[in-house]
């Protein structure tokens, strides 16, 4: 009887402990946060190293989960020694293929708690060991809701590792550093095209540099980070195929590289997916039995699809005033070859080429009927911003220095008989100067 007093005693004791541990924490918490402005990396540290000294861990973090590509990677942490290991003992993207137990535990929003590792060696053995590399001992975790889109976890902790209430309150408030992160992350992708309608509608720029348009924003070739993303998204677009495995884009687009082609395509759709979600809701690739193909929720529009129609249309103007103003919205949509980073790559060749050639026709046909229009200020507008893009255009040069000698600019006109030489081959430039009845000299 004295014992099992002792014993009530004992624990009761360790809940009031347990109950005033809690207790300074949050207060301690708002303490730091609620009286001075604060970026969400700082509000995400505090939150961390608080959940650190509450459970004596050795380690805290947020880690970033895609439940549909199976990946998982830290995104905040924190710990309390002098040498940080974590970009050392994780890979940019770890796999949670083999992590059924912790992937159903997001998925369904509970925590998950392993008080010893040891205990799974033989039960979970891929999971006992990613604990041995990570050097973890025991962990706890908990979803960050409403939606799971990431979770805490703390390695190793000493103490209270069957209490989840504080961990699911930190997440909570986590969550909303993680908010204003992405929030702040998109605002400066901030900027809503004309043809952008509703947040269903999406429209992609291939004609230079790549751009993803949404009702939110703008993503740059540069936002995305990686020439591999701006290569498989221009691929899944030109190819003309609903869906593609990892192993045909790989083949179609980097055929050299030997290394493993669904893991690289899952880390590639995992980084578009974070980086697309600055300026959308919806996922933009998505994943099906037939392999990875652009959501079908989504209205994708395209500039090379736009160029194709407007010079549809000015074929079958019925006036040359219709004409030109198709032709110049085709033409000003134009800002180099698709995907210009890519210019020379095999895949791309063909494809590349064809817009190349008919941007140079469109452009020849709208000075020539900017001519007949004694449009001449027009012509001089559009010839020399097509020579920027295709120094190589004869017609171009052509048409310019015939407008610039109409207009008597002959100092003008002899500059560009000078860019011209520089630019055409010499059959080329002779017989520009005899279309032009003039020396060549």
């Amino acid at each position: 009887m004295l014992q099992s007093t002792s014993e009530y005693e004992e624990r009761n004791f360790d809940d009031i402990q347990r109950a005033l541990d809690i207790e300074h924490t949050v207060k301690a918490l708002e303490s730091q946060l609620c009286y001075d402005q604060h970026s969400p990396e700082e509000v995400a540290r505090q939150i961390l190293k608080a959940a650190c000294k509450f459970y004596d861990a050795d380690w805290c973090g947020l880690i970033q989960v895609d439940l549909d590509l199976k990946i998982w990677t830290p995104f905040w942490w924190y710990n309390d020694s002098s040498e940080d290991k974590t970009t050392i003992l994780t890979e940019e993207f770890e796999s949670a293929e083999f992590l059924d137990r912790w992937v159903q535990a997001v998925r369904h929003g509970k925590p998950m708690i392993v008080p010893d590792a040891e205990e799974v060696k033989n039960t979970y053995p891929t999971e006992y060991n990613l604990y041995q590399r990570l050097g973890i001992q025991s962990v706890l975790g908990a979803s960050l809701e409403p939606r799971p889109v990431a979770l805490l976890a703390v390695r190793n902790p000493k103490r209270y590792i069957s209490e989840t209430s504080i961990l699911r309150l930190l997440a909570y408030v986590l969550l909303v550093a993680y908010k204003d992160k992405k929030m702040n992350d998109g605002l400066n992708m901030a900027f809503a095209p004309e043809n952008i309608e509703s947040s269903h509608d999406v429209f992609v720029s291939l004609f230079g540099e790549l751009k993803i348009y949404t009702s939110h924003g703008i993503l740059r070739e540069a936002d995305l980070k990686s020439p591999k993303i701006s290569r498989l998204l221009t691929y899944l677009l030109i190819s003309g195929k609903k869906a593609h495995s990892s192993l045909e884009i790989a083949q179609a687009l980097w055929p050299d590289d030997s290394t493993n082609p669904a893991k690289n395509m899952r880390n590639l759709i995992y980084r578009l997916r974070q980086t697309f979600g600055l300026i959308s809701e919806k996922e933009l690739i998505v994943s099906t039995a037939s392999g990875y193909q652009f959501n079908p929720d989504l209205h994708i529009m395209t500039d090379y699809q736009q160029f194709d129609d407007f010079i549809q249309l000015a074929s079958k103007a019925s006036s040359v005033i219709n004409r030109v103003e198709l032709l110049k919205n085709a033409i000003d949509l134009y800002c180099g070859k698709i995907l210009s980073s890519a210019d020379g790559e095999h895949w791309l060749i063909q494809f590349a080429a064809k817009y190349h050639i008919a941007y140079v026709g469109a452009v020849n046909e709208l000075l020539k009927q900017l001519n007949v229009l004694h449009s001449y200020d027009l012509l001089n507008q559009y010839a020399a911003k097509s020579l920027a893009i295709v120094p190589e255009n004869p017609r171009g040069y052509y048409w310019l220095i015939h407008s610039l000698k109409v207009q008597g600019m002959d100092e003008l006109a002899s500059n560009e008989y000078q860019l011209a030489k520089q630019h055409l081959t010499t059959e080329e430039y002779k017989e520009l100067c005899t279309s032009l009845g003039d020396s060549c000299e």
